[in-house]
């Protein structure tokens, strides 16, 4: 390994994308190099059959490399943190392509982010054993189609959008969500 080599591995995430932006391809391939654990977990995350995993490996880089150029240090989040939703959206964006249904892939695997924060992997598996608790107890204190509104819900779809998916009307959708309100109030 070069000195110059060894030398980007001790540069921050922002350091290495602002060398990246200069047309450094060693700072470019050092970032690769530490977002390839999040790629690999993107990546198994959201293969659903109809793109494979090196398929989104490559929407995954893709995204990597719009999270280099568009990045801004003036925000508030880590570059990591950055270009987990950059890569992220990119694979959703692929398989939304080739026809995966929007709430098949932003339900229940999405409810907290955990990738989005922390790379560690230890706290990565203490955050994902929450969010499946936290899971579990709202199944066990939700009705089925309280516990699928809340879930659609919690992506941004509106009231319209939840009562066509579910084909029920949107005081249906409202009086869920009231409830599920209360029952959140009361029990967690």
């Amino acid at each position: 390994m070069s000195a110059v080599t060894n030398d980007l591995h001790s540069l921050s995430d922002e350091a290495l994308v602002a060398l990246s932006r200069e047309s450094n391809d060693d700072a470019f391939a050092c970032l690769v190099s530490r977002c390839t654990a999040m790629l690999r977990g993107l990546s198994a995350q959201y293969c659903r059959g109809l793109l494979d995993s090196e398929d989104l490996l490559q929407e995954g880089l893709l995204g990597l490399l719009s999270a280099v150029q568009t990045y801004s240090t003036a925000k508030s989040v880590t570059f990591r943190t950055y270009a987990y939703a950059c890569m992220r959206n990119r694979m959703i964006s692929a398989l939304r392509r080739q026809g995966v249904e929007a709430e098949s892939l932003n339900s229940e695997d999405e409810l907290l982010d955990v990738a989005a924060t922390d790379v560690d992997p230890v706290s990565l598996v203490v955050r994902q054993e929450e969010a499946e608790q936290l899971k579990e107890r709202l199944k066990e204190r939700l009705t089925a189609l309280e516990y699928r509104v809340l879930m659609i819900h919690l992506n941004g779809f509106s009231y319209r959008e939840i009562a066509s998916r579910l084909e029920i009307t949107e005081k249906a959708v409202d009086n869920a969500l009231q409830r599920v309100r209360h029952k959140l109030t009361v029990h967690l």
